[in-house]
C-alpha cells in the first residue's frame, strides 16, 4: 500500500506546491497586530486542507479570545486499526515578521521558485515543513481513504511568540491529545554549509531557555559628562563592569551553582558524534567567525549542544547615533540569555542570576529587572521504538542513514509535551541550515520539501508496523 501512497504523491507534486504557495502567501505575522486578520487566515486555511484530507478539523480559541487560534484535528475513530498507534503531530502557521523588506530579492509574501527552492516568509519555518505532513497525510487518504495510525494534529499561531496560550491550552485538551508520541518537523537536516549533501537529522534533545532584560537606572536625566563625570555614578559604566564579570578565563560562566548537576555526553553519544562528518572551519566560514570560542576544555558540539551558556543579546542607552554627545546616560540596559541543559531547572538559574546581579556594588544605582520567559531543557531517550521507526522511514526515502543529534536551542513546547501530556518528542527536519530562517530571503529546496513529504508518508507505515511488531 505505501507504493501507492508514493506513487499518489509523485502524481499529486505540482498541486501539492500550488498548495504551499498558497500558504506561504497568507502573512501569518503573530507578533505584530496588524497582521491578526491574516493570523486567523492561515489558520483557517490549515483547518480546510486537514478537512479535505478527512479529519475533523476545528479552529479553537486560546487565551480566553485574547490569543490567536489553535487548529486541533483528529482523524475518526475508524479510520485506522484499533491498535495502531496514536501519534500527536506539532507545527505553527505564524511567521517571523518580513522586515527589513528592502533585503528581499522578491516580495516576502508572494511566493518565488529559484535555484530549486522556493522563497518566501515562513517557507522553512514552518509552513514548509508542516505541508510535507499535510500532503503525506492527504496521499495516505486519497490513496485508501483510512491512515495506518490515529492521528491528532495540533498547528498554533502562537510559536513565533513564545506560545504564550499554548500550555493552557494543553492542559484544558488533555483528553483530545491523548498520544504515544509527538511528531515535530520544525528543524533543520544534518549538513555542512554551502555544500550540496546533507542528512536528515532526529534530533533528540533540545537545551533550555532564561531570557532576561536588565536595566541599571542613576541620574533622573543624562547629565553632561564634563560637568558630572567622575562625581557621579554612570550606568552604562557599571553595567558593563559587571557583565563582564559573568565570565572567567576559561571562558565558564561565573554565577554560583551554575554548572551544578550538568552531565557530561555519554560514551554513545561521543561515539556517534565522532563519526559525524562535522566540518568546523565550514560552520564557522559560512558566519565569518575567525576561530571557535566557548568554554575551555570542550569543542564545538559539545558547547552547543550539552554544556550550558549564556550570553549578552544587546546593549542599549545612553546616544548612539552619528556623532558626539558627551552625557552620562540616565540607564543603560542589557538583554541577556542563558540555554541550559538538563539538571538545570530554569527558575532556579533565573533567581540565581538576579540575586548575583543585585551582589555586585552598583554605585547607588537601581535595578529594574525583567524575565521574558523560560524553557525546560529535554532529552528523549535515543534508543526508543519511535525513534528506530523513524530512521527506518529516513533510510528508505533519502537513501542514508539518519544522524541523531542533539540540538543548542530551545522549542519550549517540547519541554509543555513532556510535562503537561508526559509525551516525548521526536523531532525529524527537512530544513537547510543555509534556509535564512528569520531572516530576508528565507527559503525551503523544492527537494527538501519532496523528501519530506515522502518520509512522512513512509513514518506513518513504519510506526503502524513497529506498534504490530510489538503488541
Amino acid at each position: 500500500m505505501l507504493e501507492q501512497v508514493m506513487q499518489r504523491l509523485e502524481d499529486d507534486a505540482p498541486h501539492a506546491l500550488n498548495r504551499l504557495k498558497q500558504f506561504l502567501a497568507i502573512p501569518s505575522v503573530s507578533t505584530d497586530p496588524a497582521y491578526v486578520t491574516d493570523v486567523h487566515r492561515g489558520a483557517e486555511w490549515v483547518a480546510a486542507r486537514l478537512n479535505e484530507c478527512g479529519l475533523d478539523a476545528q479552529v479553537l480559541p486560546t487565551g480566553g479570545g485574547n490569543g490567536h487560534p489553535v487548529v486541533l484535528a483528529h482523524t475518526a475513530a475508524d479510520a485506522a486499526p484499533p491498535t495502531a498507534p496514536r501519534i500527536l503531530f506539532y507545527g505553527h502557521y505564524d511567521v517571523q515578521p518580513p522586515d527589513p523588506l528592502d533585503l528581499w530579492q522578491t516580495p516576502p509574501f508572494e511566493p518565488h521558485i529559484r535555484n530549486d527552492a522556493i522563497y518566501a516568509r515562513g517557507a522553512s519555518d514552518d509552513k514548509g515543513q508542516l505541508c510535507c505532513f499535510l500532503e503525506a497525510v492527504r496521499a495516505w487518504s486519497n490513496t485508501t481513504g483510512n491512515f495506518p495510525c490515529h492521528l491528532a494534529v495540533l498547528i498554533e499561531g502562537e510559536e513565533e511568540m513564545g506560545s504564550i496560550h499554548l500550555p493552557p491550552f494543553l492542559e484544558q485538551h488533555k483528553d483530545k491529545l491523548a498520544a504515544d508520541v509527538v511528531l515535530i518537523s520544525d528543524t533543520p537536516m544534518w549538513d555542512t554549509p554551502g555544500q550540496p549533501d546533507a542528512v536528515v537529522s532526529i534530533t533528540y534533545g533540545l537545551r533550555g531557555l532564561v531570557y532576561f532584560d536588565i536595566q541599571l537606572h542613576g541620574p533622573n536625566r543624562d547629565l553632561h559628562s564634563g560637568m558630572y563625570g567622575g562625581t557621579v555614578a554612570n550606568p552604562a559604566t557599571i553595567l558593563t563592569r559587571i557583565l563582564g564579570r559573568l565570565f572567567d578565563e576559561q571562558r565558564r560562566v561565573t554565577i554560583p551553582g551554575f554548572y551544578d548537576g550538568v552531565q557530561p555526553p555519554t560514551d554513545d553519544e561521543h561515539r556517534r558524534w565522532s563519526q559525524l562528518d562535522f566540518n568546523e572551519r565550514a560552520y564557522l566560514d559560512a558566519v565569518g567567525a575567525a576561530e571557535p570560542y566557548g568554554e575551555a576544555e570542550y569543542n564545538t558540539l559539545e558547547r552547543r549542544w550539552v554544556r550550558p551558556s549564556c550570553d549578552i543579546n544587546g546593549l542599549y542607552g545612553g546616544y548612539g547615533a552619528a556623532g558626539a554627545k558627551t552625557i552620562i546616560p540616565s540607564f543603560a540596559g542589557a538583554k541577556v540569555s542563558f540555554r541550559l541543559v538538563p539538571n538545570q531547572d530554569p527558575a532556579r538559574i533565573a533567581d540565581t542570576f538576579e540575586q548575583w546581579l543585585r551582589s555586585h556594588d552598583a554605585g547607588g544605582c537601581r535595578w529594574q529587572i525583567t524575565r521574558h520567559g523560560q524553557a525546560h531543557p529535554v532529552v528523549a531517550p535515543s534508543d526508543s521504538p519511535h525513534i528506530a521507526a523513524a530512521a527506518r522511514a529516513i533510510e528508505a526515502c533519502s537513501g542514508k542513514k539518519p544522524v541523531l543529534i542533539r540540538e543548542g536551542a530551545s522549542i519550549p513546547i517540547v519541554a509543555d509535551f513532556k510535562c503537561i501530556l508526559g509525551l516525548d518528542s521526536l523531532l525529524i527536519g527537512f530544513g537547510r541550515t543555509d534556509d535564512r530562517i528569520h531572516a530576508p530571503n528565507e527559503k525551503f529546496n523544492l527537494a527538501s520539501f519532496t523528501l519530506g513529504c515522502r518520509t512522512h508518508a513512509a513514518l506513518l507505515a513504519e510506526l503502524a508496523q513497529s506498534a504490530h511488531g510489538s503488541s
